[in-house]
């Protein structure tokens, strides 16, 4: 029963950091509308259609780097899980769910740096006189 418990959380977190990097390219691309329930975290990135594009957009790379090692390191653990045991499952799955909040965190950063990369002003978002 563990070793089916272990396949199934790992194969879980594998598909679950891919569809979460599919989803932020769809949106980048536009083809998933604002919406609450999908996408990065801020309310300033969905202020409107244009904004939430351009924020998920510059977040895709980050986002495609974070879910292709999070999905190979729950690959790696599904492996473990079935090779070694229990212990090196578990070390491996957090390391792919760590490394999937870490990478999130990061791309969210970035979608909302995005917002100040193409208005005009000054360094502190003060329109320029």
């Amino acid at each position: 029963m563990d070793v089916l418990l272990t396949w199934l959380g790992s194969a879980l977190l594998a598909a679950g950091a891919v569809a979460i990097a599919v989803v932020v390219h769809a949106i980048g691309l536009g083809r998933i509308a604002p919406s609450p329930a999908l996408g990065l975290p801020g309310k300033r990135l969905r202020a409107d259609a244009p904004t939430y594009r351009r924020t998920h957009r510059a977040a895709t790379p980050l986002t495609w780097l974070t879910a292709s090692v999070a999905a190979i390191a729950a690959l790696g653990a599904l492996a473990a899980g079935a090779a070694a045991g229990i212990e090196e499952w578990a070390v491996l799955a957090v390391l792919a769910a760590v490394v999937l909040a870490v990478g999130l965190a990061l791309a969210t950063w970035r979608a909302h740096s995005a917002l100040g990369d193409d208005a005009p002003g000054d360094v502190d978002g003060r329109p320029a006189d």
